[in-house]
Order: structure tokens, then C-alpha cells, then sequence
């Protein structure tokens, strides 16, 4: 992605955070827009006063220190102190961003990294959060000390969240970080984004149906459709994954890698809300992946050439045994009509003296019969000689 094209990214993601800044001020008034000024201004000064001091000039045309501030001030409570916001926004810029060389060497992503820092400083100013009401109005004071509680995504990873209806999910009417909770919001810049070609399709649908998948399957709280409606308003998830996690300065450049980015993000986020108290688990998912960023490519090269060495040596023995199968089935055929013939010669062997010897066994059984019937004309013959033979004897006596 060249300079241009970046910049234009920039301005793009920035108009588009403006509209949740927007439902930011519907839910808390006047708070929510000065926190996401304080964020933005003091981001933008951090870093031109990182640059003057490296002696690199500063590029107004630039919106990312924009960008990142609107992304951290959303991350923020609309009751998170000024001074708190100025000092996170500050120290994004100058240590998490330029420390590494801006924009084009980013090991980590400097939102994630400023919000986990600021938790760790000030985790009573950044984990408790005012009740969203339309038309709402925070305190304009720099501390706010009453009427917070905790997120709606710490009482569902303790399973104590009471009856939340489908349409407040849907509108973010949620207590929580002041713009990650609007899942309607959300997913519609997120699809603009796609359609500006500025997040990668495979990171995006893996990571998404990752993410549904995993909670329908194990849901913090309530079963089937409601743990869907969770999946995209709790726990930061669709907020981070779609503005930081698929932003392409830090997602790999192969297609396999970056489905396997967008699954190993959702499992990580899911891993992290689940076996520690950590509500917004993306956030501190993001870096882990960002780590092994360029490991994915290098795996994915690795499996490449493994595959395009599998399908080598198998087309050769598919060759050669192919070869070898066709001999071999032609000595097959062979061997089987011989031996079929042989069968069938022996068969008509057998039928033949078999046949010969039921006309032996039947010309012995008519021969006895036919003895038998010759006796008796023999012995009746006999006396007719032997009264000749008496007649006679007894003329020669006269």
C-alpha cells in the first residue's frame, strides 16, 4: 500500500469513528466528545513535537495521529479523567509509535499498547464506567466519582448480567468503554470498510465467524441466540478487530496467514476474557498476534514449500506406479483368464466323466435284467429236449 493510498485510509477510518463518536455524545453528552478531543489534540501534538525532536517534518496531511486518538478515547470510559487521556494519548505517540520509527515500523499496535499501560497506571479511572442513557450527561469535571459501575462485559464473564434485551446490544446502550459497545455501528463501518478495500477479507470473515463460533459454542452467559448478540458487544471485541486488528500495517501479507491471524485473534481474545479478570481481552490479544506477525508469512512459505514437495515427489511414484499398475493388471488379466480356462476345462472334465460314469453305472444296473430274463427260456427249452430225447428213447425200446 503506497503513502497516498495510506493517508486516504487514515481519513477514511477517522470519518468513520466520528459517527461513534457521535453515539458516544447521544449516550453522555458533552463528556464523551471533550474526552475524544483531549485524545485527539494530545495525540496530534505528541507527535509533532516526536518529530521536531528527531528533526523529521511533520506531515499534516497525515491522519493517523488523528485516528489513533479517536481509537483511544473510544477505548476510554466517557468518565475517564483528562489528564489521565492527554498523559495515555501522549504517551501513545512518542513512546509506543515513533520509539519503533511511525507508522511504517510498527511492532506493536500503539492504541493497544497506550489503553493496556493506562490499565495498569489507573485502573480505577479506566475500569469503571457511567450507566448510557439517551440523551445522557456526564459531569464535565475532570474526576468523576459517582454513578459508575462496572462494564456489562464484567458482569457477563461473571455470570451475574441481568435480562439485556436484543435492541439495547444492538444500540450499545451498555456500561462500558464509551464506543465499543455499538455493534451496529461497528459492523456497518465495518462493511465500509471492506467496500474501500481497506481491511482484508480473509482476516475479517475468519476472525468474525471465529469469534461467533467460539462464544456460541462456550458463551459467558446465555445460550444460542443471545450469546451470538454478546459475541459482537462484549468484551471490546468487534471494536478492536475491526479498526486495529485488521488495519493492514498489522496484518500478514499471505492469504493462509491471515485467516489463520483472524482465528488465533478471536481465540486469544476469548482465552484472555476467560481465565483472567481482563474484560477487554482483544486489546491485550492484539499485540500477542502483532508479535508473530511476520512468523505467520514465514509458516505459510514453510507449508508451501512442503505441499509443492509433496505434489512433486507424488506425481512422480504416481507416475511410476502407474506404469507399474498397468503391467500389473495386464499380468493380472492374464493369469485370471488362464486360470479361468483351466477352471473351465476342468469343470467340463469333470462334467464329462461324470456323465460316463452314470452311463456305466446304468448299463451295469440293465445288464443283471437282462441274465435274468434269458434263464428262464433256457430251463424251458430243457424239458422239451429232454422229452425229445425220452420219446425217442423209448421208440428204440419198442
Amino acid at each position: 500500500m503506497n503513502e497516498k493510498t495510506e493517508k486516504l485510509r487514515f481519513g477514511k477510518t477517522s470519518a468513520l469513528l466520528f459517527t461513534i463518536v457521535f453515539m458516544a455524545f447521544y449516550y453522555y453528552g458533552l463528556r464523551a466528545v471533550a474526552v475524544a478531543a483531549v485524545a485527539s489534540v494530545s495525540s496530534v501534538i505528541a507527535d509533532y513535537l516526536s518529530c521536531a525532536s528527531m528533526k523529521k517534518k511533520f506531515d499534516w496531511g497525515d491522519l493517523s495521529p488523528l485516528m489513533s486518538g479517536l481509537l483511544l478515547a473510544l477505548l476510554m470510559p466517557a468518565s475517564a479523567p483528562y489528564t489521565v487521556v492527554a498523559f495515555s494519548a501522549a504517551f501513545m505517540a512518542s513512546v509506543c509509535k515513533h520509539a519503533f520509527g511511525g507508522n511504517k515500523n510498527l511492532i506493536f499496535c500503539p492504541v493497544c499498547v497506550a489503553y493496556i499501560f493506562t490499565c495498569l497506571c489507573f485502573p480505577s479511572y479506566i475500569m469503571r464506567y457511567p450507566q448510557p442513557v439517551p440523551f445522557g450527561s456526564v459531569p464535565m469535571s475532570n474526576i468523576v466519582g459517582e454513578g459508575l459501575t462496572h462494564s456489562y462485559t464484567y458482569f457477563l464473564d461473571n455470570g451475574a448480567t441481568s435480562a439485556i434485551s436484543y435492541l439495547d446490544i444492538i444500540w450499545g446502550k451498555l456500561a462500558g468503554p464509551m464506543g465499543t459497545s455499538n455493534a451496529l455501528i461497528i459492523l456497518i463501518c465495518a462493511l465500509a470498510l471492506y467496500f474501500f478495500g481497506d481491511i482484508r477479507p480473509a482476516v475479517f470473515f475468519a476472525g468474525f465467524a471465529s469469534n461467533v463460533f467460539i462464544n456460541v459454542l462456550f458463551p459467558f452467559g446465555e445460550a444460542g441466540l443471545h450469546a451470538v448478540f454478546d459475541s459482537l458487544a462484549a468484551g471490546s471485541f468487534m471494536f478492536v478487530f475491526v479498526f486495529m486488528a485488521c488495519d493492514p500495517r498489522y496484518v500478514p501479507k499471505r492469504i493462509f496467514s491471515q485467516i489463520l491471524y483472524g482465528v488465533l485473534f478471536a481465540a486469544a481474545a476469548y482465552l484472555i476474557r476467560r481465565y483472567t479478570s481482563i474484560e477487554n481481552g482483544a486489546v491485550f490479544a492484539l499485540p500477542l498476534l502483532c508479535i508473530f506477525r511476520d512468523e505467520f508469512d514465514r509458516l505459510t512459505s514453510a507449508l508451501e514449500r512442503l505441499i509443492k514437495f509433496i505434489w512433486k515427489y507424488t506425481k512422480i511414484f504416481a507416475r511410476f506406479a502407474w506404469k507399474n499398475i498397468k503391467i500389473f493388471v495386464k499380468s493380472a488379466a492374464k493369469f485370471i483368464a488362464k486360470a479361468f480356462d483351466s477352471l473351465c476345462e476342468y469343470i467340463s472334465d469333470r462334467i464329462v466323466e461324470a456323465g460316463k460314469k452314470r452311463r456305466e453305472a446304468k448299463s451295469s444296473a440293465e445288464k443283471p435284467e437282462e441274465k435274468q430274463e434269458e434263464k428262464p427260456e433256457e430251463s424251458e427249452e430243457k424239458p422239451e429236449e429232454e422229452l425229445s430225447g425220452d420219446k425217442e428213447g423209448s421208440g428204440e425200446n419198442e
